[in-house]
């Protein structure tokens, strides 16, 4: 995917999600002496990725100049047939016709889209990916409150088991054994986790101390 971008207009926001670039992208950033440095973590993911990059500067000062270098960019792209899917990243809305008028001459053939960042620029065209799936989870809006709750009772019980191990041989492996307690949904398959985890004996003692444990919820609450 080819990600054009009107560095001009959205700055570093414009740059979210470099995170999630693949070796296939290819970024081209078009910019000017008006905005002439981007933050290091976005050149780092850029690199890490190992994607096409390309950097095209704004020759003289001209009103909608990068939008017009832009707009040729796109058009030299689809004419040599070499992409298939385009976002252009920016806020200006003049690029709707650029889109336009490459969507309605391709058809369904390509895909192009106008996007305020590379993150919603790679929902945008549709990809059906990985990525993109997580992309559409990670910006699935959340209860705060639920949240809240949820984060203070990990903490809870992450207090418990330390206590509860300190002076053990598994003190150091307190997140694992807080693993096995969120994954399980009864004692026997908390019971066989430890198992399966530490060994027959090394689970034994850990699932001994979790049910001794007066002060742990969920399954074994039940239990005692």
């Amino acid at each position: 995917m080819y990600f054009l971008i009107d560095y001009e207009n959205v700055r570093n926001l414009g740059m979210r999600g470099t995170e999630f670039l693949l070796p296939s992208d290819c970024v081209i950033l078009f910019y000017s002496d008006d905005a002439p440095a981007i933050e290091k973590r976005h050149l780092n993911n850029i690199q890490q990725a190992g994607c096409g990059f390309e950097t095209c500067k704004l020759l003289k000062k001209r009103k909608n100049g990068l939008d017009f270098y832009i707009a040729s960019k796109a058009g030299a792209l689809f004419g040599a047939e070499r992409c298939q899917n385009l976002v252009i990243v920016s806020n200006d809305g003049g690029f709707q016709a650029v889109r336009e008028y490459w969507q309605n001459l391709s058809g369904t053939k390509h895909r192009v889209a106008l996007s305020e960042s590379i993150e919603h620029g790679i929902i945008s065209v549709n990809e059906d990916s990985d990525r993109a799936r997580l992309i559409r989870s990670n910006r699935q809006s959340v209860d705060i409150g639920q949240f809240s709750a949820a984060y203070r009772e990990k903490q809870r019980i992450q207090q418990v088991l330390q206590a509860a191990f300190d002076g053990t041989e598994f003190c150091g492996q307190v997140q694992d054994i807080q693993d096995i307690l969120k994954a399980g949904a009864s004692p026997k398959v908390i019971y066989l986790d430890s198992l399966r985890r530490f060994g027959r004996q090394g689970g034994q003692k850990i699932y001994r101390i979790l049910k001794n444990c007066e002060d742990l919820h969920g399954p074994f609450a039940k239990a005692k």
